[in-house]
């Protein structure tokens, strides 16, 4: 596994408690990257195929926006942001594509006000949803230990109502 935190939110803690008594192999597995910039986050990205291998098997991005959004208020050229962000999922789109490896990208989500109701969207929805042949949607439920998971694009076909809900416990999600 290649992991790129971004949000800097990867704890030591966090994995023992849901890897548990095989932590200590499964660690050897990863590859942690800590991008501070989105240009470094740019840079990593398009230096995946470096990393490929035949035993990776999954590259994890959280957040594909945190970076971006941060940048965005320094930005010079908000086209050329959008450019690298487009170019970023371009290129893991061809990633999973050529080489048979998983994409998970997480993004950053905000709240979009309109008089109809709130409307929870990803950052930079056009280009986070454009490239990605799967996507599921986590929403939060009044039960702060139960989520829901939208099936919402599989195989770049849309679907209708695909739901489950699912527990978080300290191993992480868990059926009902």
């Amino acid at each position: 596994m290649l992991f790129i935190d971004s949000d800097n939110s990867f704890t030591q803690q966090r994995f023992h408690q849901i890897a548990g008594e095989s932590s200590n192999s499964l660690s050897e597995l990863i590859m942690l990257f800590f991008p501070e910039t989105f240009e470094e986050q740019r840079i990593l990205v398009e230096s995946l195929n470096n990393y490929v291998s035949p035993q990776l098997g999954i590259v994890v991005i959280d957040s594909m926006s945190t970076l971006y959004r941060a940048a965005f208020s320094k930005a010079e050229s908000v086209f050329d942001l959008n450019r690298d962000l487009t170019r970023q999922l371009a290129y893991l789109a061809d990633l999973t594509r050529s080489k048979e490896i998983a994409c998970l990208i997480t993004s950053q989500v905000h709240a979009r006000l309109n008089s109809i109701g709130d409307q929870v969207e990803p950052v930079a929805r056009r280009a986070v949803t454009y490239f990605p042949s799967t996507i599921i949607r986590i929403r939060n439920t009044p039960n702060p230990k139960l989520r829901e998971f939208k099936l919402e694009r599989v195989r770049g076909v849309d679907t209708k109502d695909v739901r489950c809900l699912l527990t978080l416990n300290e191993q992480g999600f868990a059926e009902l």
